[in-house]
């Protein structure tokens, strides 16, 4: 599945002239941001130098925002920009309509149940992510 999603992410990538990453990246922002630069490394584990790369393209491509940190202003915060939301669900349009109609197969508590699986395996790859990273 995440080999799939990440070949999916390529494709969309590809038409917006962005890498899979990027696009991760900015899914990241769009969840959690406004963010620091190092929220995000923390939040995603990819090494600051990697991340400062693809803030740049990012950025570049208009698809985010790099402004001073209201507390600080040394700091910078990294926010969406929602000019180009509509591009991006466009060509995600075909899996978000795949995905609404394979969750109206399932009931409430049958969501539910997937939903705390997922989440749990998410939080079983952070934990194995930041052991990993100890390791180095």
């Amino acid at each position: 599945m995440t080999g799939r999603l990440h070949q999916l992410n390529g494709a969309v990538g590809s038409h917006l002239d962005l890498q899979a990453s990027d696009l991760e990246m900015l899914d990241e922002i769009g969840r959690l941001g406004p963010l620091s630069p190092r929220d995000l490394v923390a939040s995603t584990g990819i090494h600051p130098a990697t991340v400062t790369g693809i803030l740049d393209r990012l950025e570049e491509g208009g698809f985010i925002s790099r402004s001073p940190d209201p507390t600080d202003r040394r700091k910078v915060r990294i926010g969406a920009r929602y000019e180009k939301t509509g591009e991006i669900l466009r060509l995600y349009g075909p899996m978000n309509r795949t995905l609404a109609k394979l969750c109206s197969g399932y009931t409430i508590a049958e969501l539910e149940v997937i939903r705390s699986f997922l989440e749990k395996v998410g939080q079983a790859a952070s934990r194995a992510s930041a052991a990993a990273r100890l390791d180095e």
